[in-house]
């Protein structure tokens, strides 16, 4: 699978976790199987796309946050990765700002 991002970013986003070569390479398999779970149950409309172009859409921000929960997790800190998954919900209920 082919990741919105270079190596160099995805270097960084590791040394910042404290992840070894092999919990990196474990949290990218760890992406790509749940993605890999929702192509699978994509919906009818979907059903004609490969699994590169259902992925294709996928921009920095949903990989970095997929990044970051699932690399949590690898390392120990499963609660962290939870309270992270939990405000992201939450935020998506939250109605918009007003401005003054």
């Amino acid at each position: 699978m082919k990741f919105p991002v270079d190596e160099t970013t995805l270097t960084g986003w590791s040394s910042l976790l404290g992840l070894t070569e092999e919990q990196t390479a474990a949290t990218l398999r760890h992406i790509e199987e749940t993605l890999r779970i929702g192509y699978a149950h994509r919906p009818a409309a979907l059903r004609l796309l490969t699994f590169d172009e259902f992925t294709a859409g996928m921009d920095i921000d949903e990989l970095a946050l997929m990044f970051l929960t699932s690399g949590l997790r690898i390392t120990g800190h499963q609660q962290a990765a939870h309270s992270i998954e939990m405000r992201v919900i939450t935020a998506q209920f939250k109605p918009p700002r007003q401005s003054d």
